[in-house]
């Protein structure tokens, strides 16, 4: 009975371990969103900024270069926002993933530990079984001994 729930605290342990290391995944995962989703909303107000110094420019009078500047300069700001749209796209979907994975183990940890428990309480249960049995005993062999003087 004793090796079983050995056994049992054993896989109780590694499931926890594995719920651990499932949860500090989650969490760099989050963390690397938000990088992601910080540098993009970063690039989308420089974009902005932009957009609006060459509005207001453009009311006053702009020279040809510097407007040709100015659209170059947004087209690699636009190209650089999508192509961080999609590392924030990737980023959610890995942070999703980890997620899951963390909701599983969570599930499969907390599996053991109800295991765990319904053990330990059948343990205790047979603990005091025996404990009444062996008591039973004594009280019959003191009444047998105490009858026979």
């Amino acid at each position: 009975m004793t090796e079983r729930k050995d056994r049992l605290g054993k896989i109780l342990f590694v499931k926890k371990a594995e719920k651990d290391i499932a949860s500090s995944e989650y969490q760099d995962a989050i963390s690397q969103f938000e990088s992601e989703g910080q540098e993009l909303y970063t690039l989308l107000k420089k974009k902005e900024q932009l957009e609006t110094t060459l509005h207001g420019r453009l009311q006053t009078g702009i020279p040809i270069d510097i407007l040709k500047q100015q659209q170059y300069f947004i087209g690699n700001l636009e190209k650089n926002v999508r192509n961080q749209q999609r590392k924030v796209s990737h980023a959610r979907a890995l942070m999703n993933l980890k997620e899951e994975k963390l909701k599983e183990h969570s599930i499969e940890c907390k599996k053991y530990e109800v295991l765990d428990d319904k053990q330990k309480v059948l343990w205790k249960q047979n603990e005091s079984r025996i404990e009444t049995s062996f008591i039973d005993e004594l009280s019959i062999l003191q009444y047998t001994h105490h009858t026979n003087r």
